[in-house]
């Protein structure tokens, strides 16, 4: 079963969170004793555990299948009963119990009357319901922490309100997480009072003057609930071995080390990272110039074999000229000749053998066969 935060689970999670919910149910332990108790979403089990060690029996509800499994696994007393429930509809008969428990399930539900009513049902006349729910003044108004699983939260007022109809006689006391878990009465002048008759002594740097103050600072509120007068309720108060100030300051101190150890070997290796790094970047850098070198060696030979192909070119182009002007003044002496060939008077002088003839118009030679 996973912690989600709305249902605690001992070993799992925040240990203050946890101390939270555990108080209640040590406070629960004091009206407990030789009787048969209902605990409504009982969730893991593990409050309905400490209840049985002074109950007569104690039988656990949760409408969550998974949480009555974990229940049953976790926790087996012969004085100890898990079923899965909805609350609303209990399978108990009426007036059975004689302590009814119901700790931060009353704000998750869209009927809460109708809860109440459920409750008064399976309680004895006699009997007691202990229900608590957090401050909705102290965690969401001043905090603006919303709780996505709550349907309804309440204010001191609101929670009066809600539980005067079934139950004619409640006591709503306050739990407030300070060095310890301490859960006290209304009365702001009897509290340090009712604690030093125990041989406990509360010194508050803040103090709520007034009580409208003191029900907005409330952090949580538990309502004890009867159809019967209620006696005064002496404060509770828990301190767990987590409040040891000394080890908590040796325990954070020891975190503090191994956390800066961590940080030592990550920079370390961070570090080493970097110079590898850097030593692949010099690299590179180094592969960089040399192909750089290499393209500017290139682009110069480029460079030079333009330059000789234009000089090429315009040698080629000056000899094409070169040889053109020269075909044309062939062609002009071929004409003189043709024309010169061509005349009355050479052919005159050619027959008489008066004028030179050039080899080219002179008879080809006779062989001595003919």
């Amino acid at each position: 079963m996973k912690f989600t935060g709305e249902r605690a689970i001992p070993g799992e999670g925040d240990p203050d969170l946890f101390n939270e919910h555990r108080a209640r149910y040590l406070f629960a332990q004091r009206f407990s004793s030789g009787k048969r108790v209902l605990d409504t979403a009982c969730g893991s089990g593990y409050g309905s555990a400490l209840l049985a060690a002074n109950a007569q029996v104690v039988f656990g509800v949760d409408i969550e299948r998974e949480a009555v499994e974990y229940a049953r696994l976790h926790y087996r007393s012969p004085k100890l009963h898990f079923a899965q429930s909805d609350c609303l509809a209990l399978p108990c008969p009426a007036a059975h119990f004689d302590l009814v428990v119901a700790f931060e399930i009353i704000e998750h539900l869209q009927d809460p009357a109708a809860f109440l009513r459920e409750l008064r049902r399976v309680l004895h006349p006699a009997g007691i319901l202990l229900l608590s729910t957090p401050n909705r003044l102290y965690y969401t108004d001043d905090r603006g922490e919303v709780n996505p699983f709550h349907v309804r939260e309440f204010s001191f007022p609101e929670f009066q309100e809600v539980l005067k109809g079934p139950f004619p006689h409640c006591s709503i006391l306050f739990e407030n997480h300070v060095p310890s878990v301490v859960i006290t009465g209304s009365e702001p002048d009897g509290t340090r009072a009712n604690l030093a008759s125990n041989g406990i002594v509360v010194e508050e740097q803040e103090t709520h003057s007034s009580k409208e103050n003191q029900e907005r600072g409330a952090h949580f509120m538990i309502a004890i609930c009867s159809a019967q007068p209620l006696p005064p309720v002496r404060p509770f108060l828990y301190m767990p071995t987590t409040a040891n100030v000394l080890r908590e300051r040796e325990n954070h101190i020891r975190l503090l080390q191994q956390e800066r150890d961590l940080a030592r070997a990550r920079v370390q290796e961070l570090d080493s990272q970097l110079e590898e790094r850097t030593q692949w970047a010099l690299k590179l850098q180094g592969e960089n110039e040399e192909r750089t070198r290499w393209a500017l060696d290139l682009q110069q030979q480029l460079d030079e074999a333009r330059a000789a192909l234009q000089r090429l070119q315009q040698e080629f182009e000056e000899r094409t000229a070169w040889a053109l002007r020269l075909d044309a003044e062939l062609n002009a002496r071929c004409d003189d000749l043709r024309l010169l060939y061509g005349s009355r008077w050479y052919r005159i002088g050619k027959n008489l053998r008066m004028s030179p003839v050039p080899p080219s118009d002179q008879p080809a030679p006779r062989s001595k066969g003919q």
